[in-house]
């Protein structure tokens, strides 16, 4: 097995859990860690036994003999460092989200195509329970798809720090937690054609971790309409305002609803019409007919993040959140502002092919009485 070696571009808390998971894999390491500051590099590197650091991550990628980057810098540099290592000929490990900009995030899909690069980008939706909650997504337990909704609500980030300056991050709640929702219904339904959004900041006072008060010009507050090609609406929230964290996906069908992370299950069916097959009876937002499957084991190669980006290395596959699925949901992203911004509706450009191949036929609503 042919040795694989990495360079962390960022050195903030959000980088060990790359360095922790890689650790538990075989003949996989990092050779070199790189910050803005010097001290925070070698830090990094000394907490997790690599052996080089640098400040300079294009010194770093043409020092070392590099397989590929991880890439956990602010949201605003991660274009920059991204092109650089695919100009390189290195594939790429990219937190979310891609970009601050579209045409950045269409930049690096384009060149990782070009150089037949490995692109995966942020996030990772194979958890336990939305690998299980996707045989349940079918005519035959929830009859034909007839909307959607997710969202995650947080309070908001504790840290004063870039997270609330427009300037440096270039976006707020839509760009940081929005993604994540977007991620998983496309991921889970497929490719979408239309956005409208409302965008503000209804939190410009803020008090942060530490009883600090700090002003913030950044989004908090995002409500988005998808509309898929058969008609079908999803709604997607973000808000940095709430007194506690919200992160759930529902699936709703015309015979039975599919919930993921939701009043307290990590998976429920709402099944009136028949039981689900060795899942326990449970009671759901106060209904009965409701049914919690048990998890399916995750497959060694989507054990975590870096277990599926090592998998995609070695047998040259692009990884389930590929670029181009990343870039369909950045395109959702970024339409969102420019929807929220115009008072219009944003038709979308990109495309993809999904990993999750549903029968097209579960959003027919309109050929037959249903």
């Amino acid at each position: 097995m042919k040795p694989i070696r990495l360079g962390m571009v960022g050195s903030g808390d959000i980088s060990n859990r790359f360095f922790e998971q890689t650790a538990r894999l075989e003949q996989v390491s990092f050779v070199a860690t790189c910050a803005k500051h010097l001290d925070n590099a070698e830090k990094k590197a000394k907490k997790y036994d690599v052996a080089r650091w640098y400040d300079d991550y294009i010194q770093m990628m043409d020092s070392e003999e590099l397989d590929a980057v991880v890439v956990t810098t602010p949201h605003s540099i991660h274009a920059e460092v991204v092109l650089a290592a695919l100009e390189r000929g290195l594939h790429v490990l990219n937190e979310k989200p891609m970009a601050t900009s579209f045409e950045d995030c269409k930049k690096m899909v384009e060149l990782a195509e070009t150089n037949n690069k490995i692109l995966m980008n942020l996030p990772y939706d194979l958890n336990p329970s939305f690998i299980s909650a996707i045989p349940y997504v079918s005519e035959a337990v929830i009859g034909k798809i007839t909307g959607a909704e997710a969202q995650l609500n947080i309070p908001g980030p504790g840290r004063d720090n870039w997270y609330y300056k427009k300037e440096i991050s270039h976006g707020g709640a839509i760009l940081d937690c929005m993604v994540y929702p977007v991620s998983r219904l496309i991921s889970m339904l497929g490719p979408a054609i239309s956005v409208m959004a409302e965008v503000n900041t209804i939190i410009p006072n803020r008090i942060v971790n530490g009883g600090k008060p700090i002003q913030s010009d950044v989004d908090d507050n995002a409500t988005v309409i998808l509309t898929f090609a058969s008609g079908q609406h999803a709604t997607i929230r973000t808000l940095w305002g709430t007194s506690f964290k919200q992160n759930n996906t529902l699936i709703y069908g015309r015979k039975g609803t599919v919930a993921i992370n939701d009043g307290g299950f990590p998976l429920v069916i709402h099944s009136p019409q028949a039981p689900i097959e060795g899942a326990e009876p449970v009671t759901w937002r106060g209904y009965s007919d409701c049914y919690a499957p048990k998890l399916l084991p995750s497959l060694s190669s989507e054990q975590d993040i870096m277990s599926h980006f090592v998998h995609s290395l070695r047998t040259g596959e692009q990884p389930k959140p590929s670029g181009r699925l990343q870039l369909h949901v950045h395109e959702i992203l970024f339409a969102a502002y420019r929807s929220a911004e115009t008072g219009q509706r944003c038709l979308l450009t990109t495309t993809f092919e999904p990993w999750n191949k549903l029968d097209q036929g579960i959003f027919d609503t309109k050929s037959d009485f249903i």
